[in-house]
């Protein structure tokens, strides 16, 4: 009977202890290709900035291989992986989904890192989580 609960703690352990398992936050519903329309927000909300005023179209694909590609005025211009983590947000106080992309990336007119969110299921919002921050706001278009 011994060498069965050993047998039985030992392998829940190896189990337990499997450091290959990573656990992903979901992205089902971030996959897809995303216009930008603004962004918003800074110090006195001193920052409005769409496609008219920077002359410029931007679009944000999020593939659900956690990779992503940013074009803009039709050409690729950054691609890479994007990494969902949990953060405490600003806005409601919970625990959130945080998108990082690489920290390589140069300023686009877009925020490439903050608290991610959908609404109705073709509206997206990415706030910088920090207090007179900015947030760029994106609807989904495939």
């Amino acid at each position: 009977m011994k060498k069965v609960i050993y047998l039985f703690v030992l392998t829940l352990g190896i189990i337990s202890c499997n450091s290959d398992v990573e656990t992903q936050i979901s992205n089902s519903d971030l996959v897809g290709k995303w216009n930008w329309t603004n962004t918003d927000g800074g110090i006195g909300n001193n920052i409005h900035e769409t496609p008219t005023t920077l002359g410029k179209t931007v679009h944000l694909t999020l593939m659900d291989n956690y990779h992503f590609s940013i074009s803009e005025n039709g050409n690729e211009i950054s691609s890479g992986t994007y990494e969902l983590t949990l953060k405490k947000s600003i806005y409601s106080g919970e625990m959130e989904r945080f998108i990082q992309f690489p920290e390589n990336q140069q300023y686009l007119g877009i925020v490439t890192r903050g608290i991610i969110k959908t609404y109705e299921t073709n509206k997206l919002d990415i706030s910088d989580n920090n207090h007179d921050g900015i947030g760029s706001g994106f609807i989904k278009i495939e």
